[in-house]
């Protein structure tokens, strides 16, 4: 869902938590017949800003900003932002948010979100369910929540904390901090979350276990198992999906803060087999940052880098193999979702290369 500098004040915060990305310096090429996305307009308030998620549940949508307070390094507010009828995006009021919390992800359920972040100073984890009549705040001495999914009796949230940082929800209002099967060593934390009916998997690293990298799963009625994991050495996790069949998606990058670092995406089937995925100019790409497997079994990559050079890139992977959807440009992608008519989005910001300063942007493929 590591940007510059912008992005270096509000990521020092929310990235802490976990390590993201790597940066471009060239851009790979545009497929010859691209489909078409467009730019959707924002009411953005002037300034910094990204739009660190987006999230659909029938009809509804919502997306999230992050604005930086252009007379303060460290200070920033979310925006949020309401899709209607006709398909374009209007400012929402969520009401009142606590001072020095800054939220990262949301998760709609039935049209009310669930927001996850930090708070400032200290970045304890917080959680604020809407779902209530009086939306209900939830904190612990973690070290940030940046991932929610699910609806209903079944939502997830995760992010950072010595033994490890996923709750667990089974209605509004009630949530509580998982016992996990970590090694309990050092610290771990989780990137990702994601929900498919009754199955939710997550994605991660456990400090002091045998394999850094990680991967659970569990079911309403079970408690938290590992998953063997088969992805590259070295790898860190960014997202993580699975689809209808019981296949597992999982990306991000290897050799984060090295001289050479390179996108992947491995998936394992429902047998237990892993495969990599090969990726057009993946030492150019640099890092998988969100994983959307759409109705029709599609899948989309949402890309980027860290650093001035950081580019956005959007890939899509068919019976072909994987494309390019989109002409690279700088900036980074955060975060994808789909809407009820179909219509894919990618959220995340556009930096202009002359100042350095990020905008929040969202994009739409129309179906």
């Amino acid at each position: 869902m590591n940007p510059t500098a912008f992005g270096k004040h509000l990521l020092v915060l929310a990235l802490v938590i976990l390590l993201f990305a790597a940066c471009s310096d060239d851009d790979p090429t545009q497929p010859d017949t691209p489909p078409l996305w467009k730019n959707v307009d924002l009411e953005l308030t002037a300034g910094p800003s990204q739009i660190s998620a987006v999230d659909f549940t029938g009809d509804l949508g919502l997306a999230m900003a992050v604005v930086k307070d252009s007379e303060k390094d460290f200070a920033a507010d979310n925006e949020f932002f309401r899709l209607q009828s006709d398909g374009s995006w209007l400012p929402a009021d969520l009401g009142e948010i606590p001072r020095s919390v800054l939220f990262w992800d949301l998760a709609l359920d039935a049209g009310d979100p669930v927001l996850v972040g930090f708070q400032t100073p200290g970045h304890p984890s917080v959680l604020m369910d809407h779902r209530l009549a009086e939306p209900a705040y939830f904190d612990d001495v973690g070290f940030g929540m940046l991932t929610v999914d699910g609806e209903g009796t079944f939502m997830v949230a995760g992010g950072r904390a010595s033994g490890g940082g996923l709750w667990t929800s089974t209605g509004p209002g009630d949530w509580n901090v998982d016992d996990l099967p970590l090694s309990g060593a050092n610290d771990s934390g989780f990137r990702d979350v994601f929900i498919r009916g009754e199955q939710a998997v997550a994605c991660g690293y456990d400090d002091g276990a045998d394999t850094l990298q990680v991967i659970l799963t569990r079911t309403p009625a079970t408690a938290w198992t590992k998953i063997p994991v088969g992805t590259p050495f070295a790898a860190t996790f960014h997202c993580i999906a699975l689809s209808e069949t019981g296949t597992i998606l999982v990306g991000g990058i290897v050799g984060a803060g090295g001289m050479s670092p390179t996108a992947f995406l491995s998936q394992r089937t429902a047998d237990g087999n892993w495969t990599d995925l090969a990726l057009p100019d993946a030492e150019l790409l640099h890092g998988v940052m969100d994983i959307l497997i759409a109705a029709d079994e599609t899948v989309y990559l949402a890309c980027m880098g860290e650093g001035d050079s950081t580019q956005a890139n959007l890939l899509r992977v068919g019976p072909g193999g994987v494309e390019k959807e989109i002409a690279p440009f700088p900036g980074g992608l955060l975060q994808l979702g789909q809407a009820a008519d179909g219509s894919i989005y990618a959220v995340g910001f556009r930096r202009d290369e002359t100042d350095g300063s990020e905008m929040g942007v969202m994009l739409v493929r129309a179906p």
